[in-house]
Order: structure tokens, then sequence, then C-alpha cells
């Protein structure tokens, strides 16, 4: 796989949260948890296999997408089907669900590389360490690339840029960013950016605010 490949959007968002050497996490992994979650969801809409309307999520199309990860989570949707809202389902895959579906199907692409290290007292430590430095840098470089350069993102980086917001990562990712970019950016985001798809975002920036007040109080 080239530098240049464009991976599932969680995929995306979950090199982005990673130092693209050591695999270090760029966030808690309570906010790791809630952008996979909605990165996941935010796949499930690309697919064309559900909506989001009102808060709530909307089966159009039950048949498999053909990706493992993506397809677990229509499982699971289809499975609780009297469960609809959104913020209930970013919250739910945040418990784990979300990040193990995509640290394992990056492990199966070769992407990333499992490592557990032994404390001192025997506890063990997991790290997912990037294969290649290039690629897992690629999508972070890619978005401030083309905003820098003034042109259009398709729809899955318009998405994976509003998660990097909403999930803070926007501190490590977009610091290079003048004042112009990232006007240009929000206001790609505000006109190009399908309804459902910002409203998940909202509702992922949402849910990352309640946890950072939580873990405040």
């Amino acid at each position: 796989m080239t530098a240049s490949a464009q991976l599932p959007l969680a995929d995306d968002l979950f090199l982005t949260a990673h130092d693209s050497v050591k695999g270090r996490c760029l966030l808690s992994p309570a906010t790791l948890g809630l952008g996979m979650a909605a990165a996941l969801i935010g796949e499930l809409v690309l697919w064309r296999r559900i909506d989001v309307i009102d808060g709530k999520i909307q089966i159009v199309d039950d048949r498999p997408t053909g990706d493992p990860a993506a397809t677990a989570v229509l499982d699971q949707l289809l499975r609780e089907g009297h469960h609809r809202a959104v913020r209930d389902w970013i919250a739910f895959l945040s418990t784990g669900v979300a990040t193990d579906l995509v640290e394992r199907r990056l492990a199966r692409a070769a992407l990333v590389q499992r490592q557990e290290k032994r404390g001192l007292f025997g506890s063990a430590k997991v790290a997912f360490v990037p294969s290649d430095s290039m690629i897992a840098g690629w999508p972070a470089t890619r978005i401030r690339t083309y905003i820098s350069r003034g042109e259009l993102l398709d729809i899955p980086d318009l998405v994976l840029a509003g998660l990097i917001l909403a999930t803070g990562l926007d501190q490590h990712v977009f610091v290079t960013l003048d004042a112009r970019g990232r006007n240009q950016l929000f206001d790609q985001l505000k006109r190009r950016l399908p309804a459902m798809l910002l409203e998940l975002v909202g509702q992922a920036e949402a849910a990352v605010g309640d946890a950072v007040m939580a873990r405040r109080a």
C-alpha cells in the first residue's frame, strides 16, 4: 500500500490519533473511544447502510458491507433495533468495542503491529505501532496539504477533519494551519458536508465535551 491510499474513515482517524513512529496515543482512552465510535458509525453512513436524522439512527440497508468492522457494528444495530439514539450508540461503542474493531482491522492489513510490554510489577501494556510512519502520517498530511493549497476535500476526508476537531486532535494536526486555512476548512465543513454527517460530527463533539466535564467533576 502506498502513502497515497485512503483507508476507511476510522482507520484514518486512529492513525491520526497516534504518533506515526512509536504509536503513542495523543488522546485519552475515553476520547479515542468516542472518536472511533463516531467514525465507525460514519463509515456506515458512507456505505449507505444507515442515515442519521434528528439524533437517531435509521437503518436503510441491512446488507453486509464487505468490511468486518463496519458489518459488526451494523449487525449490532440490527440486533438492538429498539435503540436508535446516536449518542447512546457512540457511548456504547466507545467502551472499547470500536477501538478494538479498528485495531484488529489495521493489524489484519499489516498497517500496525501489536506490541506488549511488561511493567515492573508484571502488568502488560499493549501498543499498536505503525508498520510504516509515512502511511501512518498520511491522513493528517493529506488534509493539511489540501487545505493549504485551497483544494476541496472529499466527503470522507471532511468527516475525518470534523472528527479531528471534535476530539481535540486539531491541537496536534492543524497546529501549522494559519487562520485562512482554518477558515477554509470550517467553510467546507459548513457548506459541503452532508447534513447527517455534520450532525454525527456534532454528536461526537458533544459526547467528547461531556466526557471531559465528567472527568473534571
